[in-house]
């Protein structure tokens, strides 16, 4: 009898560790993309900068002025696609990151549900889904004004505005 319960001891402890090691791994790495994220948005402004002044240098030398018309629409399709481009790593970056803390996430609830870890994950997995589900309206609009990796209006380092 004293086995059984130093056993359950035991694996309730070992489960424990497991369990906040693999929420503390799973903040980690979404951290890690948030920053590769910023830094990939970073540079995708700075050569689009780079782009920009180049091509309104070619206009002004060739003596076109780029205050209208085409040349004015070739400055700002560029700008527009980095925003894009911008936007789209960021989006992908915040899915990434909500996938890995949602991972973490389950991971507390089953432990929450079965310390022991004896059968209670596809409780624990329906219960957050439920709970996750019911959120997820909140998250979704949250997130559609934070495209520039938690810095609305702006990318933070480049200063490119995307509203």
């Amino acid at each position: 009898m004293w086995f059984a319960i130093f056993s359950a001891l035991a694996q309730g402890i070992t489960n424990t560790f497991a369990t906040w090691r693999y929420m503390q791994e799973s903040k980690q790495q979404a951290k890690e993309i948030a920053e590769q994220a910023q830094a990939q948005a970073d540079d995708r402004a700075k050569k689009a900068k780079y782009q920009m002044q180049q091509q309104k240098t070619s206009f002004l030398k060739s003596g076109v002025y780029f205050d209208s018309g085409s040349p004015l629409e070739l400055v700002n399709e560029t700008y527009n696609t980095m925003r894009d481009d911008i936007n789209d790593i960021n989006k992908d970056s915040l899915t990434q990151q909500n996938r890995l803390k949602r991972a973490g996430q389950t991971a507390f609830f089953t432990y929450l549900i079965d310390p022991l870890g004896n059968n209670g994950g596809q409780t624990a997995g329906n219960l957050y889904s439920a709970f996750s589900s019911s959120n997820s309206k909140k998250s979704k609009a949250d997130s559609s004004s934070t495209l520039l990796s938690g810095y609305p209006e702006s990318s933070k380092a480049t200063g490119i505005y995307t509203a």
